[in-house]
């Protein structure tokens, strides 16, 4: 009886500690997802040390260039640029920044660039795509935190690197974000006011709700949704890269907002509380269908078009 009894007295303890551990790490969670970074954005994009080009050239024989990029403080970024070499004077630019496994690979969806030069940006993350377990989990968690803060000084590093480039057109460098590149795009422009003009396309104002939504696409039950997609918003700095704080910093550089009248991926009215947010000039467009994705040609080809009629607006 006393050895249950003293079990049992050893089990609470331990129970006890898992529970004060797991609370005191929410808890530095918390507030680690909240402090201000503009310091640390500084620091980490340095300025760049190393640069190494590969020229390539399209199917359509446009120049498609891979640059990868390595700053004194240590950080690396990959981004693919594809332009017509023969085009004539100085070219605007559209920096885009989509979804995490799309990354540089994004200037594939834009065909014939014609008359500017399209860059995608590549996610800073050297881990694991996909995990399973404890262990693994846990190991890709900093990495992935650390990819995540690093966005910010990579797009201002690639600026570094750009605005040295004779064929580009300085007073027009479009900042694109898409999807997952949406909260990135807004924080980048938010920051560097080299970025001219800033085109979201298929995001959300509030992160934590885009969070939400993500876990319930992939787990039934509802009672997680909730406290998993807060637990994300606090692992992936969401406090840092509050879209709806900072997309009203853009002004008055102008703002396009591209919304899905039938996404499955954002919640509804999301587009709209992002327009709400912005400065003037601010536009807000809207595509039919569903969530922006490589395989949807229909609706890269809408969004192209779209792109194509609010150039002026946005290189104005």
């Amino acid at each position: 009886m006393n050895i249950l009894a003293r079990a049992r007295s050893v089990f609470k303890y331990l129970l006890l500690i898992v529970v004060v551990s797991i609370t005191l790490g929410l808890t530095w969670l918390r507030w680690d997802a909240g402090q201000p970074r503009d310091d640390w954005f500084d620091e980490r994009q340095g300025q760049v040390e190393a640069v190494v080009v590969t020229e390539t050239t399209t199917i359509g024989g446009q120049r498609s260039d891979a640059v990868r990029l390595t700053s004194d403080s240590g950080m690396e970024i990959f981004f693919r640029v594809i332009r017509d070499d023969a085009a004539e004077g100085a070219l605007p630019v559209l920096l885009v920044l989509g979804g995490h496994r799309t990354g540089s690979d994004a200037v594939e969806l834009f065909g014939n660039v014609q008359n500017r030069a399209v860059i995608g940006i590549d996610y800073p993350y050297d881990g694991p795509e996909k995990v399973k377990g404890f262990v693994p989990i846990a190991t890709a968690i900093p990495l992935a935190r650390r990819a995540i803060l690093d966005v910010v000084p990579a797009v201002s590093l690639v600026l570094d690197w750009l605005v040295e480039q004779d064929w580009v057109d300085k007073r027009n460098i479009v900042i694109v974000g898409a999807s997952l590149g949406v909260p990135f795009a807004t924080r980048a422009a938010a920051r560097d006011e080299r970025i001219s003009s800033l085109m979201l396309v298929h995001g959300a104002a509030d992160t934590r709700l885009w969070l939400e939504t993500q876990v319930a696409r992939r787990i039934d039950q509802e009672f997680l949704h909730y406290p998993l997609g807060t637990f994300l918003y606090w692992v992936a700095y969401g406090p840092v890269f509050d879209t709806g704080e900072h997309i009203s910093a853009v002004s008055p550089r102008p703002v396009l907002i591209v919304g899905a009248r039938n996404d499955e991926r954002t919640p509804a009215g999301q587009a709209e509380l992002l327009f709400e947010s912005a400065g003037e000039p601010r536009r807000l467009r809207f595509t039919e269908g569903q969530h922006i994705q490589p395989n949807r040609s229909e609706i890269i080809d809408e969004l192209l078009y779209i792109a194509d009629e609010e150039m002026p607006f946005l290189t104005q």
